[in-house]
């Protein structure tokens, strides 16, 4: 195993406007004993709107972002479109930069350069698609 400064901080899961604006998305997790962490959030920026969502304690429950397009050049349409459902994981990183190029050594392809991210109180969020065709979401420590 490679050491590196990762940590695992969430799943991303696309959700369709319509069904997060109503709440279905966050009611089917409630189904599996996950609530809310936090609030809601809006970035015009990335083109999502989303919300965290944590199991109870002692359940190993990993949290999951629940994100939904917003406006038309949206990221999360694409997914969407294909039916994918689970698509990042996300990750902290000391040096998002340094993570990016340890990545891209490997063949991972940088798809999203370091942006600030409201979810993320405005920390930067970058994606980058490793050679598996897994997308994986690198965050800010702050």
């Amino acid at each position: 195993m490679h050491p590196n400064s990762l940590s695992f901080h969430h799943l991303g899961v696309a959700c369709n406007s319509e069904a997060f604006a109503r709440g279905t998305e966050r009611q089917n997790l409630e189904l599996l004993g996950y609530f809310p962490e936090g609030e809601e959030w809006l970035d015009e920026q990335l083109g999502m709107r989303g919300q965290f969502m944590v199991g109870g304690s002692g359940t190993g429950a990993p949290r999951v972002e629940l994100v939904a397009p917003y406006g038309d050049q949206s990221p999360v349409q694409s997914w969407l479109k294909q039916g994918v459902k689970l698509y990042h994981l996300g990750f902290i990183a000391h040096d998002v930069s340094a993570e990016i190029e340890r990545l891209r050594a490997q063949r991972a392809k940088l798809m999203f350069p370091p942006t600030p991210a409201v979810a993320f109180a405005n920390r930067r969020v970058a994606f980058v698609m490793l050679p598996n065709f897994l997308l994986v979401e690198i965050i800010e420590k702050g």
